[in-house]
């Protein structure tokens, strides 16, 4: 993760966005808004699969990035992404409406 981090970092420097509308989470919410919908028509259309790995590639960027505009820390990002995963890891697996989930279901 450290090195996916690292280049995004570098090509926020590049760019200079610190401080710009590039950095405004409302702007990014809509950038990755438009790049799950790439994603969607990748699967939806039935794109090939390189089509599909580089949507995944563009929002995966964008979260990183959504890291370094809102000076998330790696370790911050590490400790909250292992407590989630045992979380997760604890779900039990239900059928909904004929779809298997695994939810937070409330009771």
């Amino acid at each position: 993760m450290q090195k996916y981090y690292e280049a995004i970092e570098m090509f926020h420097k590049k760019h200079k966005m610190k401080g710009t509308n590039n950095e405004e989470m409302g702007f990014r919410l809509n950038l990755m808004t438009e790049e799950l919908g790439e994603l969607a028509q990748a699967v939806t259309k039935g794109k090939p699969k390189k089509d599909f790995i580089e949507e995944n590639v563009d929002l995966f960027n964008l979260i990183i990035g959504n890291m370094i505009s809102t000076g998330v820390t790696l370790e911050e990002f590490d400790k909250i992404f292992w407590k989630k995963w045992e979380k997760i890891m604890n779900r039990k697996k239900k059928k909904v409406n004929g779809k298997f989930r695994v939810s937070d279901f409330k009771k």
